[in-house]
């Protein structure tokens, strides 16, 4: 009777696992390292950025409109005000975090909600954890992906954002040029819906 519990969890467990990195990007192992960004300015990703594409992100089903002010604390840290409006009953929602670099000059950050929550607590919100800046021109567009090691797989995700909501077909195809690159498949990303937003920064 122990034994078939125990198969029976670790069954579930397997079914579970596949569910979840199915949604997103997934491999074997953990997740691959990718070289730091050379001449990465900090500074430089500061003012408002929008979300023009993304992988699947279960916890950002409901979002639209999302848009990004970003500022460069005195410490060198990243302080996100992220707006978003939900695409289903269209009321906005706010949410503060820092983004705490490796190390100086680093592409690479640890997001935390801006709250007074326990470190331990607060990285294990949604939305919290590790970021990377793999590729910006810092006046177009910007890669952001996130990995995390799960058993003996990873998932990854994918946000392009971009300083206007929406980019040319040029500059588009260019992105996909460097995603391939950097051996992330374009075909996971998904259109950010940005119609109808009232919060317009940027046009």
């Amino acid at each position: 009777m122990g034994d078939f519990r125990i198969k029976g969890a670790f069954k579930m467990y397997v079914v579970l696992l596949c569910a979840m990195v199915g949604a997103r990007g997934t491999g074997p192992g953990r997740c691959p390292k990718y070289p730091p960004l050379p001449d990465f300015d900090i500074r430089r990703m500061a003012g408002t950025w929008f979300e023009v594409e993304r992988s699947f992100y279960l916890m950002e089903i409901s979002t639209s409109c999302t848009q990004l002010e970003v500022a460069v604390t005195a410490r060198g840290f990243l302080s996100l005000t992220i707006t978003t409006v939900n695409r289903w009953i269209g009321s906005p929602s706010t949410t503060y975090g820092i983004g705490i670099p490796s190390y100086a000059g680093s592409p690479s950050f640890r997001y935390k909600l801006n709250n007074r929550m326990p470190y331990v607590l607060g990285r294990m919100l949604p939305g919290a954890g590790q970021y990377s800046v793999l590729f910006t021109d810092y006046e177009q567009y910007a890669i952001v992906w996130s990995c995390t090691s799960v058993s003996i797989a990873h998932s990854d995700r994918i946000w392009v954002i971009a300083r206007r909501r929406e980019i040319a077909a040029g500059l588009r195809a260019q992105i996909y040029g460097v995603m391939e690159q950097l051996r992330l498949d374009p075909d996971r990303l998904i259109l950010a819906n940005n119609h109808n937003c009232t919060h317009e920064a940027n046009t």
